[in-house]
């Protein structure tokens, strides 16, 4: 009886499994005629030149170009404020662009553009350029996430257990053609029509040439300003030997500074200043313009990245306490 009800149970299964294996065949998206190998194909270092443009709007394209340094800048389309790019990010952007395979087929008819958003007017476009030589243009339209058939009915059984997280796609059309093609993976956290998701946001770091600081000059409101120096490598503030532990740990945390939001405007009203000198005699300055719910940070490192540091993470970080630093 035992084995009659096993069989009956695993009978049970293979139906439902079945059952959603066919309902998810049905529903998605037919696979059409024969599958390119790739949809794009081009070497990213010949790539010199990025456009993204959202479709159905009138706001500016993003443009991104290599300088003969190697070095890349990104701007709006007709502005003449040009910004450092961030180098990983358009790395990232040109190897995963560059090497675009199709998983399926969506569809052949422009019917079907809207289904897909791969419209002019609601896809985002993407191009790539050699000396104004186009090596691939696309339109980015709908992400989508499929589950895995077994995946759902284990988590059914058990929803405790680790699972297949199924597939991540988007729906992509080569401009000048009409079929759409699914690809893996969610493009739209590479490919934005946003200039600060390509800007480099580097802030303030104690790398390259700025490694080694020996004074820490602290500026505040009202009588908490002091110095910190090192000298003999024992550091002090004053005449009072401060914690090694401590400012270690202090230097450790404003080692390498990221801007998390960009602000608009230049801090102007400097309320807190810290001077850094390292034992070369390289001097950099944070300055910030302090409120307490969104405070505004630049750098002398970075001029012209201005921070918008919300909550007040970075400068928390960067402006402490002369008693964090001392022997207790």
């Amino acid at each position: 009886m035992l084995s009659k009800m096993n069989i009956r149970t695993l009978s049970i299964v293979f139906f439902v499994l079945l059952v959603v294996f066919t309902i998810h065949k049905i529903t998605e998206p037919k696979r059409v005629g024969n599958l390119p190998e790739n949809l794009v194909s081009f070497v990213p270092e010949e790539c010199d030149k990025i456009v993204i443009s959202q479709r159905g709007n009138d706001d500016p394209a993003i443009v991104m170009s290599k300088e003969a340094n190697g070095k890349w800048i990104v701007k709006s389309e007709n502005s003449e404020k040009e910004f450092m790019a961030d180098s990983s990010t358009i790395k990232r952007t040109l190897k995963t662009m560059s090497q675009l395979k199709p998983m399926r087929m969506a569809t052949q008819s422009r019917d079907r553009w809207e289904q897909f958003e791969v419209t002019d007017s609601a896809g985002m476009e993407v191009a790539f350029y050699n000396d104004d030589n186009v090596l691939a243009d696309l339109i980015i339209g709908r992400f989508t996430y499929i589950q895995s058939p077994m995946a759902a009915q284990m988590r059914q059984r058990n929803p405790y257990m680790r699972q297949n997280p199924g597939t991540m796609s988007t729906y992509i059309r080569r401009k000048g053609e009409d079929e759409v093609f699914a690809v893996e993976g969610f493009l739209s956290s590479l490919i934005r029509a946003d200039v600060n998701h390509f800007r480099d946001k580097s802030l303030f770091s104690l790398q390259n040439d700025f490694k080694y600081p020996v004074e820490l000059s602290f500026k505040v409101p009202g009588d908490s300003s002091f110095v910190l120096t090192q000298t003999d490598g024992q550091w002090v503030i004053g005449e009072v030997p401060a914690d090694s532990a401590a400012v270690a740990d202090y230097l450790k945390d404003i080692r390498n500074l990221k801007v998390r939001s960009f602000a608009n405007n230049k801090p102007e009203n400097i309320t807190h200043k810290l001077t850094i000198k390292d034992r070369n005699g390289l001097i950099s300055v944070i300055e910030a313009e302090f409120d307490k719910d969104s405070t505004l940070i630049m750098s002398s490192q970075h001029p012209d990245n201005w921070a918008l540091d919300k909550n007040n993470y970075l400068f928390d970080k960067i402006f402490v306490s002369k008693g964090l630093l001392l022997n207790n």
